[in-house]
């Protein structure tokens, strides 16, 4: 499998965990991923590309309207 894919497998991931509000902590443990990783490569992006927001150190994912 190519890096490309886990990529958007992991922030697919992601958006699915953060429906409910999460912390980066949160995410890490449960992904499986290094925090300082996670934050750098897929929060950051994520948000922004408006995807998920953030309140009070949670992330969570932005409702489509």
């Amino acid at each position: 499998m190519n890096q490309k894919y886990k990529r958007i497998e992991l922030e697919k991931k992601i958006l699915h965990l953060c429906e409910t509000p999460k912390s980066t902590r949160e995410l890490s443990v449960l992904i499986n991923v290094n925090i300082n990783t996670l934050r750098s490569k897929y929060i950051y992006p994520l948000f922004k590309e408006n995807k998920i927001s953030r309140h009070l150190r949670k992330y969570k994912r932005v409702k489509k309207i």
